[in-house]
């Protein structure tokens, strides 16, 4: 641990002396908690003449499975929520865990989203086709990354009072 801490010094660190958070942790939430993103979009661009949930989900078992896996990924966009100096210690605590539930939510959705291939008897959909490959990097990423590694074991000191 102590070689990754020498490689990112001080120009990573933020106001409050904790790594920034990278962009592609940022890119990972919104891949993972993309079924959240299309219902809240669907929800405010409500129409009755277009049904966005439909072009994204054919039936309501899809989207709720989707909602499932994409449940397991707001859990750590909780907690990273609460990554500042005035929050709890115990939220730091559960932060360095946080990676196991992105990597838990990307395999299943890389699952679903291959079994869905499969049901189509593999026939080409771009945006499947897209999913797969977002969701692919994601895994890669999760687990190839140093910075995030720094980035998970790191958390604000409480504000002195």
């Amino acid at each position: 641990m102590s070689k990754l801490i020498g490689r990112f010094g001080p120009e990573y660190w933020d106001k409050y002396g904790v790594y920034r958070t990278p962009i592609g942790f940022n890119l990972t939430l919104i891949v993972l908690l993309r079924p959240f993103l299309i219902w809240l979009m669907s929800a405010l661009t409500w129409r009755p003449d277009l049904d966005i949930m439909s072009l994204f989900f054919p039936s309501k078992s899809n989207f709720f499975v989707a909602i499932g896996i994409a449940a397991i990924a707001l859990i750590p966009a909780l907690v990273f929520s609460m990554r500042r100096p005035s929050s709890a210690a115990r939220w730091g605590e559960l932060w360095g865990y946080m990676r196991w539930p992105l990597l838990i939510a990307a395999f299943l959705d890389l699952g679903w989203l291959l079994m869905q291939a499969a049901n189509g008897h593999y026939q080409f959909s771009f945006y499947l086709a897209s999913q797969i490959v977002l969701v692919s990097w994601v895994i890669l990423y999760l687990i190839n990354s140093r910075y995030l590694t720094c980035f998970f074991s790191d958390w604000p000191e409480p504000e002195a009072k």
